[in-house]
C-alpha cells in the first residue's frame, strides 16, 4: 500500500520560484513558481502513486507565533508580486487536478502537516512529508518519513541523526538551542548546529542541559544561564502543533478525478501548451494529469475517419473535438447539389481555400472548405491528383458556380487569413468580396503579443484546442508532400476542421471584441478594410529597372571589393572578411584590440554593438562592408529574382497580424528596410520605376508620431510650434538652450533632433548620450532642460508608465490596446525597456491606424483605371499614376489623407513625383 503523502506547497512554491528563470506569458502573468511546484508535484505522485494526499500551504494571516514573539519571522522580507500572484493560479490547479489542497488561518502549513501526519501514523498508515524544511525533522518516526523532492533524499530516523547528529525526539530542542534567524528563533549565543548535537548527545534534552548547565564550561555555560527564559520561549516557537482541530476525515485526503474542463481553462490562460495538448490525449503514458494511482481516467477521443473511394462517392462525417462537430467530404455530385443550395441562401459562411503552395503567386486551388456553424464543416475536394485518387468535382464547374456567392458582398465570408483565400480566388478569377470577419486579424486586435496569430496558436489560446498541423498531414522536409498529393482520408478532416475551427474563433472572438467597442471598430473599419486594400497592392506590385540593378550591382561589387583590401591591409594579413570567426581573431588576437567576448561556442562575438565600441578604423570598414555586401544580396541582386519574369514587378507580401503595435510588415522582399537616409539606400529606390506614360507619387505624412506627442500631451510649447508652422526641432535647440530662433546651429538642430526623436522611440539615457555627442553630465543636463521646457511631455511619459503599470497595456488615440508584458519585471533592464516601449506604443499604434485609416479613404477616391496604390512604407504610400493626372491626384491625397482624423495640430502630408521612388520621395 503506497504512502499517505503530505506536501508542503509553501516550501515547493518558494523553491521553485527561486530555482526557475522568471517565465511569463504573452499578458506578463509570471508562471515559474507555478511550472516549478506542479512538475515536482505530478514527478512526486507518478513516482509513489499515492491514493491519499494533501497539499498544505501557509496563509497570509499571523499565528500564535507572532503573538508570542514579536520578532517570529519579522526579517523576512515581504513576498514579491511576481510571487504572490502566481499563488491563486497554483491552488487553482493543484484542485483541478483533484488533490486535496488545505490551509487553517492562524496556523501554518507545518502545523497543518503535523497533525494530518500523526493522525495517519495513529491510524497505522504510512506517511511520507515532501519537505525541505528542516524543522519537520522532528515529525520523523519508524512511520513518518521526509524528503526533498527536489532533491529525491529521503530522510528516516536514521537520516535525521546522520544529518543533524541528533535523533528525531531531539530536533525539537536542537533547533531551539542553535536558533534559526530566519524564523527568528533566537537561539544561545555562541551555540551553532555542532555543539547543540554535541550537547544533547551528552546530556540528552534542554532539561538535562538546564539540570547540568554547571558542568557546561565557558561562554556557552554562561550563555544557556542567562537565556533560560529565552530558550523556553524559542521551544515553544520551535515546536510543530500536531493536535489541530481540522475536521478532516482520511476520506476528505482521496485523490478525485482531475476536472478537464477547469485544467482546460487554466492551462490556457497560463499558456501551458503541452499540458493543454495532454488534456486531447490523455492515454499517453506520460500524461501525469491523468495517470493516478496506476489508473489512467478513459476519456474518448474521436479521431477524424474519412472512407472515399472512387466507387463509393459520398458524404462522410467524424465526431470532432470541438463540439461533436461533424465533417463531410463531398465528391458526388448530389452532395454537391445538396451544399450549394445551403451556401446560395446561406447569410453568412466561414470559408478556406487549400492550395498547392503557400505562395499566393503561384498557388492553385486543390479545393476548398466551408461552415455554416459549429454544427458541421464540408470539404469540397477538386484537385487531388496522387495515383488511386477518386473521381472529384470539376473545379472550373464547381468555381464558377460558386463565383456569384463569392462576388456578392451581401453575403458574409468569415476566414483565418482572408487576403490569402482571396489571392487564391483572384488566381481563378473570383473577386472576393462580403469580408465580413477574420479571425487572425480579430486575435491579433484582441491583443496582438498573447500569441502568434496562425490558426493553431489562436486555437489554442482561445478554444484550449489542438489542430492537425499541416505538418501531420504532409510531413516535414524535402519528403513534404504539396496539398494535391495528400490522401483524402487525411486532407478532407483536416481541411473540414480549418472552416469549423474558423467558423468557432469567430464565436468566441466576435464575442470578446463585443465587450470592447472600440477594438470591434478597430477590426471592422480598419483591419479589415486595410486587408482588401492590401490585397489589391500584392496583386499591383511595382516595376523595377533591371538594367539599372545590374548596373548598381556592379558598383556595389567594386566598392566592396575595395573595402576589403583597405580592411585586409589595416589587418597586416589577409582574410575572410565574410567570415565572424576570422573577423574576430584579427581584431582580438592579431591586432589585440579590447573590447573582445567570447560566446558560448568559443568564438568571438563581432556583433554591430560590439564593432562600434572599437577604436579603430578597421571596425567602421568592416561594418560597412557587411552593410553594403547585405544591400547588394538583399537588393541589388535578390531584388531581380523576386520579380515576374515578364512583367518586371516586385509583389511583396504585407502582414497585419505581426507587429505588436498595429505597423504592417513586408517580406518577399522586404521594402521598409531600405536604408533611405544614406546615399546607397536612394540609389536602391531609384530601381523602383513608372511605367511608360505613367509615374510614382510618393505620399508621406510628415513628422506624424511628434506631432501625436503633441497631441496626446497637450504640452504648450510644442503644440504651438506646430499649430505656428515653426520647425519644431530648431525650437527645441531654442528652448533648451535659451537662445533665439535664429541663433541656433545645424548642430544645435540636429541635438535637438535627437532628443525629439529618442524619446519617441524610447532611446535610454545612454542611447541619448550616444547621440547628442556630450558627456553624461552635460547630456542629463540637457534632458533635464529638455523636460523643464516641454513639461507636457514629461507628464504624458509619466501618465503613460503608470497606466501601462496599473492596467497591464496602454491604447492609441482610438482605443487600439497595445499590452505591456515586461511592464513590472524584476530585471531592471527588461522593466526600463518595457517602460520605453510603452511611452512610444501609443505613439507608433496611433500612426500605423491613422496610415491604415488613410489607406482605406484613398482606396475609396483612388480612380483605378488610371491609378494604382502599390507601396506602404512606414507613414508613406506609393502610387502609379498617369502621368496627365499625376499632379491633380497629388492635391486630392495629400487631402484625403489629412482629412482622417483631427487632432490638436495639424496633420502635414508631402507628395512628390518622378519617374522612380527616390524622385518621388
Amino acid at each position: 500500500m503506497p504512502p499517505f503523502v503530505l506536501v508542503d506547497g509553501s516550501y515547493f512554491l518558494f523553491r521553485a520560484y527561486h530555482a526557475l528563470p522568471p517565465l511569463t506569458t504573452s499578458t506578463g502573468l509570471q508562471t515559474n513558481a507555478i511550472r516549478g511546484a506542479i512538475s515536482a508535484i505530478q514527478k512526486l505522485m507518478r513516482r509513489i502513486q499515492p491514493s491519499h494526499m494533501a497539499v498544505i500551504f501557509d496563509t497570509p494571516e499571523p499565528t500564535f507565533r507572532h503573538a508570542l514573539s514579536a520578532s517570529y519571522k519579522g526579517d523576512r522580507p515581504s513576498m514579491p508580486d511576481e510571487l504572490s500572484q502566481q499563488i491563486p493560479y497554483l491552488h487553482a490547479l493543484i484542485r483541478a487536478l483533484g488533490i486535496p489542497l488545505h490551509t487553517l488561518p492562524g496556523a501554518e502549513a507545518d502545523d497543518v502537516i503535523g497533525t494530518l501526519a500523526k493522525r495517519a501514523e495513529a491510524a497505522g498508515y504510512q506517511v511520507l512529508i515532501s519537505t525541505g524544511d528542516k524543522d519537520m525533522a522532528q515529525l520523523v518516526s519508524d512511520k513518518v518519513t521526509l524528503e526533498d523532492s527536489f532533491k529525491d533524499k529521503p530522510m528516516d530516523i536514521n537520516g535525521v541523526f546522520e544529518k543533524f547528529g541528533v535523533w528525531p525526539n531531539q530536533m525539537i530542542d536542537y533547533l531551539t538551542l542553535m536558533g534559526d534567524a530566519s524564523d527568528g528563533i533566537r537561539g544561545v549565543p555562541g551555540v551553532g548546529a555542532k555543539t547543540a548535537a554535541k550537547l544533547l548527545t551528552e546530556y540528552g534534552s534542554i532539561g538535562g542541559i538546564l539540570e547540568n548547565v554547571d558542568q557546561i564550561k565557558g561562554k556557552v555555560g554562561q550563555n544557556i544561564k542567562d537565556n533560560v527564559e529565552g530558550i523556553a520561549l524559542d521551544h515553544q516557537l520551535a515546536s510543530i502543533v500536531c493536535d489541530l482541530d481540522m475536521g478532516l476525515s482520511y476520506e476528505d485526503l482521496k485523490l478525485r478525478d482531475p476536472n478537464v474542463e477547469q485544467l482546460r481553462q487554466l492551462y490556457t490562460e497560463l499558456e501551458f501548451r503541452n499540458q493543454l495538448q495532454s488534456l486531447d490525449h490523455p492515454n499517453n503514458p506520460n500524461n501525469s494529469v491523468y495517470k493516478q494511482n496506476s489508473q489512467v481516467i478513459e476519456k474518448s477521443v474521436h479521431h477524424a475517419e474519412t472512407s472515399v473511394t472512387a466507387d463509393h462517392a459520398a458524404l462522410t462525417s467524424v465526431d470532432d473535438q470541438l463540439g461533436q462537430a461533424t465533417y463531410h467530404t463531398v465528391l458526388s455530385q448530389a452532395d454537391w447539389d445538396h451544399l450549394f443550395s445551403r451556401l446560395s441562401t446561406a447569410k453568412r459562411f466561414a470559408f478556406d481555400t487549400e492550395t498547392t503552395s503557400l505562395d499566393y503567386r503561384i498557388a492553385q486551388m486543390v479545393g476548398f472548405s466551408v461552415a455554416f456553424d459549429a454544427q458541421d464543416a464540408y470539404y469540397i475536394p477538386l484537385a487531388h491528383d496522387y495515383e488511386g485518387a477518386p473521381e472529384q468535382l470539376n473545379r472550373e464547374i464547381i468555381l464558377a458556380q460558386i463565383k456569384p456567392i463569392l462576388e456578392d458582398a451581401a453575403i458574409e465570408k468569415i476566414g483565418h487569413h482572408l487576403k490569402y483565400d482571396a489571392h487564391i480566388l483572384h488566381n481563378h478569377g473570383i473577386e472576393l468580396r462580403g469580408w465580413y470577419f477574420d479571425t487572425m486579424l480579430a486575435s491579433y486586435v484582441l491583443n496582438s503579443v498573447a500569441t502568434r496569430h496562425g490558426m493553431d496558436d489562436v486555437a489554442r489560446l482561445y478554444l484550449s484546442h489542438f489542430t492537425t498541423t499541416y505538418e501531420q498531414v504532409a510531413g516535414k522536409g524535402v519528403k513534404q508532400k504539396s496539398f494535391n498529393q495528400i490522401e483524402l482520408e487525411q486532407a478532407a478532416p483536416y481541411a473540414a476542421e480549418d472552416a469549423h475551427v474558423t467558423y468557432r474563433l469567430f464565436e468566441v472572438l466576435s464575442k470578446k471584441l463585443a465587450e470592447v467597442p472600440a477594438l470591434s471598430g478597430i477590426l471592422h473599419n480598419i483591419e479589415m478594410p486595410v486587408a482588401r486594400v492590401l490585397t489589391a497592392m500584392e496583386e499591383n506590385g511595382i516595376e523595377l529597372d533591371v538594367n539599372f540593378l545590374d548596373q548598381l550591382s556592379v558598383e556595389f561589387s567594386t566598392a566592396i571589393a575595395d573595402l576589403e583590401q583597405q580592411i585586409t591591409a589595416l589587418a597586416g594579413q589577409s582574410f575572410n572578411v565574410s567570415s565572424p570567426k576570422q573577423v574576430g581573431e584579427v581584431l582580438f588576437e592579431t591586432l589585440g584590440l579590447k573590447g573582445g567576448k567570447k560566446t558560448a561556442t568559443g568564438q568571438y562575438s563581432t556583433s554591430e554593438s560590439i564593432l562600434e565600441k572599437i577604436e579603430h578604423p578597421i571596425s567602421a570598414l568592416i561594418l560597412e562592408y557587411r552593410g553594403l555586401s547585405k544591400l547588394k544580396s538583399t537588393y541589388t541582386d535578390g531584388l531581380q529574382k523576386q520579380a515576374h519574369p515578364d512583367s518586371r514587378r516586385v509583389h511583396t507580401s504585407y502582414h497585419q497580424a505581426l507587429t505588436a503595435t498595429g505597423r504592417l510588415s513586408s517580406t518577399d522582399p522586404n521594402l521598409q528596410n531600405i536604408p533611405i537616409r544614406t546615399e546607397i539606400g536612394r540609389q536602391i529606390r531609384k530601381a523602383f520605376v513608372a511605367p511608360e506614360g505613367r509615374v510614382l507619387l510618393a505620399a508621406d505624412y510628415s513628422q506624424i508620431e511628434l506631432r501625436l506627442m503633441a497631441h496626446l500631451s497637450q504640452d504648450e510649447a510644442l503644440v504651438h510650434a506646430f499649430n505656428h508652422g515653426q520647425d519644431v526641432h530648431r525650437r527645441t535647440a531654442a528652448e533648451v538652450l535659451g537662445i533665439a530662433l535664429d541663433d541656433v546651429t545645424h548642430d544645435q538642430r540636429r541635438q535637438a533632433k535627437a532628443v525629439n526623436f529618442g524619446l519617441l522611440y524610447g532611446m535610454s539615457e545612454f542611447g541619448l548620450i550616444r547621440q547628442l555627442g556630450f558627456s553624461r553630465a552635460e547630456s542629463q543636463n540637457y534632458i533635464k532642460q529638455y523636460f523643464q521646457r516641454y513639461p507636457g511631455i514629461y507628464e504624458y511619459m509619466q501618465r503613460t508608465r503608470q497606466i501601462a503599470l496599473e492596467q497591464g497595456f496602454v491604447e492609441t488615440i482610438f482605443g487600439r490596446r497595445l499590452y505591456t508584458p515586461d511592464i513590472d519585471a524584476r530585471n531592471m533592464m527588461v522593466r526600463k525597456g518595457a517602460e520605453r516601449a510603452a511611452i512610444n506604443a501609443p505613439l507608433q499604434g496611433s500612426a500605423a491606424d491613422i496610415i491604415k485609416m488613410a489607406m482605406v479613404e484613398v482606396d475609396k477616391m483612388l480612380p483605378k483605371d488610371q491609378a494604382k496604390m502599390l507601396l506602404q512604407v512606414h507613414d508613406e504610400l506609393v502610387f502609379e499614376v498617369d502621368a496627365d493626372i499625376a499632379d491633380e491626384l497629388a492635391l486630392k491625397l495629400a487631402t484625403v489623407m489629412q482629412s482622417v482624423v483631427k487632432l490638436s495640430v495639424p496633420l502635414i502630408v508631402e507628395v512628390g513625383k518622378g519617374m522612380n521612388w527616390d524622385e518621388a520621395h
